[in-house]
């Protein structure tokens, strides 16, 4: 149903209860009220309309019903059944309302997210990829869809009122990022609807397929139609996600120059090259991605190495100790030995084991009465150059310093 047809039938339904003609403008406005609003225009300005299934905020404002229809000079007694019939429609029909600002953190929560870890280098590596490469990598990777629990269901209403709304907010990305985040699927595949058109005599199944197509075609057009008008109105979430769904390096650097927030570990996983990776690696870890900050941990950064390390990381603080004794800086690697007994680990003990290798005890430590396959595990015990105790001291208060700088106390 759309708002037009919504309008007109309410409209019929409160001039068949009073028995006199009832103007399409104030039947607007009563919708208004219902929703605790003033007036159309400020409804409009604040909210749309949604009907059946959608999860928005309920019509059920009986007396402002009643006391708009009075302020529009219906009788109290016609306002009265104005009301009345108005609330049974929206029951019917399962009206509710949802709010843009609402809308606006929604669809920006819906954006396709984060794969479940950036911890794997294998998933951002690649660091020599071509554009045609990177290109094809990104129109291969399937798309996210929504989540449902932040996104309201789409329902006729509100898809028409959002088109409606576009049309009307000529500048503004909102509405249309919203209809792409309704829209958003991935790309059909037209193999076999061509092959029919070439005269391939088709299976059921593929029969099926083709339908399928068909059907998904014209939302994907939607999706990709309503994406690029958001992504060309300013709104860099909806860039970096035009950028993936087209793939290639100028779309990408597009979105890096742009204003306004955007998913840093997004861009991070979509980075062309290491250069743009690292970058956004760095912004991310600085907003507090974990995954971010252990991958840069693990190619080196010192500045990631040194925020793990004061988390309580014994990985990173071994790595930071290490880097220290090949320096022959003494000082360092005592701090980092005395950051890593706060957190309950001591670098100068070995934590070499042999476990088994295959079979039902598979990895568990090597007992030898069973015997089998071995293999050993675990880090050599750091030997730690000899210091005065005016250094230990030293080395324990820098030691402190990291660990309280990670929100800890001891």
């Amino acid at each position: 149903m759309t708002l037009k047809e919504l309008a007109y039938v309410a409209q019929s339904r409160l001039q068949a209860r009073i028995g006199s003609p009832i103007r399409r403008g104030h039947v607007l406005e009563l919708f208004a009220a219902a929703a605790g609003f003033r007036s159309w225009a400020a409804f409009d300005a604040s909210a749309l309309l949604a009907d059946a299934g959608t999860d928005g905020q309920g019509l059920q404002a009986h007396a402002l019903i009643v006391g708009r229809a009075i302020q529009l000079e219906y009788p109290t007694a016609d306002a009265e059944l104005v009301a009345a019939a108005l609330i049974e429609l929206i029951g019917e029909l399962q009206l509710s309302f949802v709010e843009w600002q609402a809308l606006v953190a929604a669809v920006h929560a819906s954006s396709p997210r984060s794969r479940e870890s950036l911890d794997d280098e294998d998933e951002l590596a690649d660091e020599d990829l071509e554009d045609d490469e990177w290109e094809t990598e990104s129109r291969s990777n399937p798309r996210h869809q929504p989540q449902s629990q932040t996104l309201p269901t789409p329902s006729p209403l509100l898809l028409d009122s959002l088109e409606r709304a576009a049309q009307l907010r000529p500048n503004d990305p909102v509405a249309h990022y919203a209809l792409a985040a309704f829209y958003r699927c991935e790309r059909p595949s037209p193999y076999l609807y061509e092959e029919s058109l070439k005269g391939r005599k088709l299976s059921s199944i593929e029969q099926g397929w083709v339908e399928g197509y068909l059907r998904a075609a014209p939302l994907y057009e939607k999706y990709a139609c309503h994406l690029k008008a958001a992504a060309s109105l300013g709104d860099r979430m909806a860039a970096l996600e035009y950028a993936e769904l087209l793939g290639g390096r100028a779309l990408y650097e597009v979105v890096d120059k742009m204003e306004g927030p955007v998913s840093a570990q997004r861009m991070a996983e979509l980075a062309p090259d290491d250069t743009q990776r690292l970058k956004w690696l760095r912004v991310a870890a600085a907003e507090g991605a974990p995954d971010a900050l252990a991958v840069l941990a693990r190619r080196g950064d010192p500045t990631a190495l040194t925020q793990m390390a004061a988390r309580g990381d014994v990985d990173a603080i071994r790595t930071l100790a290490t880097e220290a004794l090949d320096s022959d800086n003494a000082m360092d690697a005592w701090q980092w030995q005395k950051l890593a007994l706060l957190h309950g680990y001591d670098l100068t003990v070995s934590t070499m084991r042999a476990y088994h290798d295959g079979g039902e005890r598979d990895g568990q430590f090597y007992d030898s009465d069973f015997g089998g396959g071995l293999y050993a595990a675990g880090d050599e015990g750091l030997e730690l150059p000899d210091i005065s105790k005016a250094q230990a001291t030293e080395a324990a208060k820098r030691a402190r310093v990291i660990y309280q700088s990670a929100g800890l106390r001891r």
